[in-house]
């Protein structure tokens, strides 16, 4: 997949038509964006054109709420690595700026759409919005698709049981630790993405060594001890994490700290960027009054969490 930031040097001529653009911000690319993003590689196999995915960084709603940005389940770089899983030709990021939401609806469909990507057919949702004040929609799309020489495929919302799939209400499943239905929604294992930091080095002493890892993206499960797996380049390993306030060393004003222990590991891998699946939480953060208990509670976790990988992996 070839990833664009904006169209400033980007030039579409030469590109296979007919050119299928699937839209969307993305953000944690769950089923319902797989869907469209899917239909949009597959629709330019089947014409031997080419498929373009279009998203937006940051999140348009920095820019055209008031309120607070909602949390992010995926980082930009967590967001193209899940999308170009999926196979399309081109990925372009588009600096979602006061400029850009201030361009009309029928120039973003013109100027963008049609003159800068040369599209044919546009995937999108069925509650796929855009131009200023939100005037354009699928109903616009259908419209205008004679005047402007594009084709709108318009899929309905992605249902799972009764409830529809969407990121708040997988932002929601993660917040609260409901892990696996989060995963339902998300078609996929739910995972992390992190720089490894250099930390305190209290984990060597005890004799659990943990890479320190600032995340990219925001959302998080609560906090507490779980079985994953860390990606460290392109090798997978089975890891206990600790996500929390590290009480048993600090008794007030604490950061949050996200450490993961990697089994049968040795490397210094500072700087790096490593992948963090969840499998299994174990139990909450807790304090003790002192690191033997500590030692002895980490060496009971890492005992149970063994067990776990022998019996899911």
């Amino acid at each position: 997949m070839q990833v664009v930031f904006g169209f400033k040097k980007f030039k579409i001529r030469g590109y296979p038509l007919p050119r299928v653009v699937a839209i969307g911000t993305f953000d944690g690319v769950h089923k319902a964006h797989r869907r469209i993003i899917k239909t949009a590689v597959q629709k330019a196999k089947i014409f031997k054109g080419t498929s373009i995915v279009l998203t937006f960084s940051p999140h348009p709603a920095k820019v055209t709420r008031s309120s607070k940005l909602p949390d992010l389940i995926t980082s930009i770089a967590h967001r193209l690595k899940l999308i170009g899983e999926l196979g399309p030709d081109i990925c372009i990021i588009v600096d979602f700026d006061k400029k850009f939401a201030n361009i009309s609806a029928s120039d973003f469909v013109r100027g963008i759409l049609k003159q800068k990507l040369g599209a044919s057919f546009v995937v999108v949702g069925e509650n796929f919005n855009f131009g200023k004040k939100k005037a354009g929609n699928v109903a616009y799309l259908k419209k205008r698709q004679r005047i402007f020489q594009i084709k709108p495929i318009v899929l309905p919302a992605y249902k799972k049981g009764v409830k529809t799939v969407s990121s708040s209400q997988i932002r929601n499943l993660i917040r609260t630790g409901k892990i696996k239905q989060a995963e339902a929604m998300l078609g996929r294992t739910f995972s992390i993405i992190g720089i490894v930091e250099k930390g305190a080095r209290r984990g060597a002493v005890l004799g659990f060594a943990t890479a320190n890892i600032q995340a990219h993206q925001e959302v998080l499960p609560p906090g507490g001890v779980y079985a994953v797996r860390a990606k460290v380049g392109k090798k997978w390993y089975r890891a206990m994490l600790n996500i929390g306030y590290r009480p048993t060393f600090y008794k007030t004003n604490a950061q949050m700290a996200i450490e993961a222990h990697i089994f049968n590991f040795n490397r210094k891998i500072y700087g790096q960027t490593i992948e963090i699946q969840f499998i299994s939480r174990i139990r909450k953060e807790k304090m003790f009054s002192n690191t033997q208990d500590l030692r002895k509670q980490l060496l009971l976790d890492k005992h149970k969490i063994k067990h776990i990988f022998r019996r899911v992996l």
